[in-house]
Formats: C-alpha cells, structure tokens, sequence
C-alpha cells in the first residue's frame, strides 16, 4: 500500500489542536479531503491542514474520495452516526472518545465491527502516551509480576455544571453525571481497565458541589486485582487539567509513581545503593524529554500512528470498538448505581 488515503470528519477546536496536527506529522498517511457541517470551516480547515478538497457532507465526501480510512472527530452522536457509516462500507476509522451517546450505540458499533470484520479505533490518547508506554515496557522487562492495586487520578477545569457541550445538555445531577462520565470519566477509567482482566465489581461514588463534580470508581478484576480511578472539577478554570497521576504495586513489590504525562519514578523490588543522578531517592526516575513533541508525550501522535499502522497491516488496535464497549460499560454501571441514590 502507498500511503494510506485519509477523509477528515469535522473541524472544531480539538481536532485543530491534536488530531490535525499529529495525522500531519505522521509518515506514510495522506490527507485527501476534510468535512464541516461549516462551508468555511471546511475550506479553512483544508488549506491549513493541506488537504486537496473541502466537503460539507461526509457522505458525499466518503462516496466520492473513496479513502483507505477515516478519521471522525466530533459530538458523540457524530462518532456512532458515522462509524456506522464506516463500516456498512467496510471502511476503517478512528473516532474520538465517546464511542457514541450511549452503551446501546456502542454495543451497536462493537457488534457491527465483528460482523464485517473491519475495525474502529477510539481515541483513548492516554493509553498510547509515552508515559503509559513506560509503564507496560518497565513491568513486562522488570518481571514485576501481576499488578495488585492502583490508581488513576485526574483533576480539572471542567467540565462544569453549566457546560452543557459536544449536544449532550442538562444541568441537573443526573444530566451532568452522565456528561461528566462520558466526556471526562472515560480517559482514566479506561486506562484503569486496562491494567484489569474481566471486571467482577464496579463500586462507584459521587459528590455534587455547585457547578462541581467528584467520582470515585473502584474497580476489581476475577483475579482479584484492584484499582481506583479518581477524578473532579474543584479546579478553578484556567488551570486546565491540573492533574494526571498513577500509582501502580505490583505482585514482586516493585512500585511505579507518574506524574501528569512527563515523569516516572520507578521503586525497584530490590532498592537501588546509593544516589543516581536524575533520580529520586532510591527510584530509578524517567523523563520525557522537555522540548520533546507534546502530542508524543500526551498520546495524541502516537495514537494516530498507530491508527495508520493498524490501517496498513490489518492488525487491530489496542484501544478498538471492543475496548471502547468495556469502559462504557463501566461507566453505564456506575452511573446506574448512583442513579439509584440520587434524589
């Protein structure tokens, strides 16, 4: 295959930010067309990002490109309308995070995709992070065994109550809880997850504050691995997402702490004699580099890359339709349970 033909659905601000930018810097893709519901986004989005045409419909776009793959960045409505479209065609594609509006439309996607054998890629970026990318390489060579417990804690600006975006509106708990877990919940559930086999229990906690938000999720696997994601909005708006840390216990008692997606002190099962230079006590300490490209550090680059590759083997992703259903599912349970207690 030459370089794999990419049609670009949507043109707001995160794609502008992220998406665009990372297709572009990755080797052997190329951007033939783009589609906003915008005539003037379209045509601006197409000479800043140097695709050939602009569309304004992604149907007519798709039909007359005739891609390799696509790329769908938008509303969660937008994510399962499209996908779908993709792959009534056979047509494989990477869509932002939700995997739709809701478990039905997942289910949906992550079905479809089984049955004609073409696969959707979500836009999980944490999982591909170069700081998550550490993590897996230090287990697996270190020999740490099995993970026994975690967390993942994320704090932000946003969204607050009042943010009602990407068309999922409602101000009231129940409203904003289910937009709070499909737009923000989703990043480090689904990471958490990952470190899990089968999920057998899902303990979820809530607290609403004004225009604010806390959940907590803990989560089990059958062999009895455990790991809590924490996250909340009692960040002033400004500081953007303030916090993004892991702490991971493993079976041979080596221990891995990250700091937001720049910095790795990992604890050895035998502590490390005397002082390294660059490290931290008696951790050996891992850095991203600081004028390093930040859509690599952050996963957004890589993600696409990976995207292409899968696009030009066959290989499907780490982060599919399937595993877009599991961290929908969790969050759908943990919504349900709280659901039952709120008034």
């Amino acid at each position: 295959m030459n370089k794999v033909k990419i049609c670009f659905i949507g043109c707001g601000d995160h794609a502008n930010r992220y998406i665009y930018p990372s297709l572009v810097n990755v080797s052997g893709a190329e951007l033939t067309a783009v589609c906003s519901l915008d005539v003037t986004e379209a045509e601006i989005n197409r000479k800043r990002h140097g695709a050939d045409r602009a569309y304004t419909d992604y149907r007519r776009m798709i039909e007359t490109e005739k891609p390799d793959a696509i790329i769908i960045v938008g509303p969660p409505r937008l994510h399962y309308e499209a996908g779908m479209y993709c792959l009534e065609r056979k047509l494989p594609f990477y869509i932002e995070k939700p995997p739709g509006e809701n478990l039905e439309q997942a289910t949906a996607l992550a079905e479809m995709s089984k049955q004609v054998g073409t696969f959707g890629q979500v836009g999980f970026m944490m999982r591909h992070s170069a700081i998550v990318k550490k993590i897996n390489t230090i287990a697996e060579q270190e020999k740490l065994g099995k993970l026994h417990y975690g967390t993942v804690k994320y704090f932000t600006s946003g969204p607050y109550r009042s943010e009602e975006i990407y068309g999922m509106y409602g101000t009231d708990d129940l409203s904003y809880l289910w937009r709070y877990l499909m737009l923000q919940a989703v990043h480090p559930v689904n990471l958490a997850a990952a470190f899990l086999g089968d999920i057998t229990e899902i303990v979820p906690e809530v607290i609403f504050s004004g225009e604010n938000i806390l959940v907590e999720i803990r989560l089990k696997d059958s062999g009895g691995k455990r790991i809590n994601a924490l996250l909340h909005t009692f960040v002033a708006p400004g500081y953007g997402n303030l916090k993004f840390e892991t702490e991971l216990f493993f079976e041979r008692r080596g221990m891995i702490f990250t700091d937001a997606f720049a910095t790795l002190d990992y604890y050895p099962p035998v502590p490390v004699t005397g002082y390294l230079e660059g490290g931290n006590g008696n951790a050996i300490r891992w850095q991203f580099g600081t004028f390093g490209n930040n859509n690599i550090k952050m996963g957004y680059e890589t993600e696409i890359a990976a995207f292409i590759e899968s696009v030009r083997t066959g290989n499907t992703p780490c982060t599919d339709l399937s595993d877009g259903l599991k961290t929908m599912q969790i969050l759908t349970e943990s919504f349900n349970q709280i659901k039952t207690r709120v008034k």
